[in-house]
């Protein structure tokens, strides 16, 4: 018997590019740099992509100090998981770094395959009642950091998940340091941001600042 679908469509597609390098390998993602698109090829890529849903697009503006010092473009994935806002900043012309929320389980395990342990990372408690641990991994010669929320009582595993994916411009670790600073990514310097870095112990207990 024949099979029929009605308004059956392609699924939109899984962005994976950060495992496999395809269509670039980082800083880039997806075809646009850090430090080197134009927010023209921005309102170009969120206009045309299928990774985007474009009924979840929002701009707005990113102050610091009271002024207006560039724009923030958010967007969901059309793959529709509801993991996080995607966002591309833009400041003067020029794209400053992107937010990735992956859509699907990168694992630590899975990351550390493709680029090995990070080369620095940091942990912090937060949350106003119910704490939480929030680590950052370093890939600052690949131009990114990896972010995940962890309870408390948690380790890091293998099958410990990233929650987000930070691309910046690839660079030795201060300058990289500075980059993520002069985005406004961050509000420590440089110098107070390489004091609380850890080098990676493997797998286990988190070490806190």
């Amino acid at each position: 018997m024949l099979a029929i679908c009605v308004g059956c469509g392609e699924p939109p597609p899984l962005d994976m590019s950060l495992l496999t390098g395809d269509p670039c390998v980082p800083p880039c993602w997806q075809g646009l740099t850090p430090g080197e698109s134009t927010l023209q090829e921005v309102n170009e890529f969120v206009r045309t992509s299928g990774f985007v849903n474009p009924q979840t697009l929002f701009r707005s503006g990113v102050y610091r100090g009271g002024e207006r010092v560039g724009l923030s473009i958010e967007w969901g994935s059309a793959a529709g998981h509801g993991r996080g806002y995607n966002d591309f900043i833009v400041d003067g012309g020029v794209l400053k770094h992107i937010a990735i929320y992956p859509d699907y389980d990168l694992t630590l395990e899975r990351l550390f395959e493709r680029y090995s342990p990070p080369e620095k990372y940091v942990a912090n408690l937060s949350g106003p009642e119910i704490l939480y641990v929030e680590v950052t991994l370093f890939y600052p010669t690949h131009g990114f950091t990896a972010y995940l929320v962890l309870r408390p009582d948690d380790t890091l595993q293998p099958e410990s998940k990233v929650q987000s994916v930070w691309y910046f411009r690839a660079a030795p670790l201060e300058r990289f340091l500075e980059l993520r600073w002069q985005a406004g990514h961050v509000s420590s310097t440089p110098e107070e941001s390489l004091q609380y870095l850890h080098d990676w112990q493997g797998y286990g207990a988190i070490e806190l600042d």
